[in-house]
Order: structure tokens, then sequence, then C-alpha cells
């Protein structure tokens, strides 16, 4: 029993050392783009609305803003009676 106790130990040892070498080993590399370790390129904060027409919430980027109003695309700003030029 107390071998196997001694073997778990120190193979814990090990893998708590091996991450500890690889995190080093990561950290030091310099990344091209800094974003990348943060959040892997995308926009941490994002606006997500809800379409006038039904109601449901889509992010700012995939709708359409008509006159101070959020719809979740072209098709519902149409429905709502909004005037597309």
């Amino acid at each position: 029993m107390g071998r196997i106790l001694f073997l778990v130990v120190l193979a814990l040892l090990g893998w708590v050392f091996f991450k500890s070498w690889q995190r080093k080993q990561l950290g030091d590399k310099p990344s091209a783009n800094p974003q990348q370790k943060q959040g892997l390129g995308r926009n941490p904060v994002e606006n997500i609305l809800p379409c006038k027409h039904c109601g449901a919430y889509s992010p700012m980027h995939e709708g359409v803003m008509m006159q101070g109003r959020f719809y979740c695309g072209l098709d519902h700003a149409k429905a709502a009676g909004e005037k597309i030029h």
C-alpha cells in the first residue's frame, strides 16, 4: 500500500513539474498577435440585442440597425414596416 501511495505522489509531482516547465516554455515566446492569448482573436465584449420584430436575441454584428431599432435581419426590418433604400 505504501509503495502505491509513493508512486502516485511521485507521478503527481512529476506532472506538476512538467506543467510548470511547459508554462514557462510557452510564456517565453512572444506571440505575433497578443489577442490570441486572451481570447483566440475573438472580441470579448459583444452587444447582444433583441429583434424588435420577433424578440430573438442576436449579436449586433449579425443584425441590422434601422432608425434606432435593432432587427435580426433585413427580412424582419421589412416585415416591421421599415423602409429600406
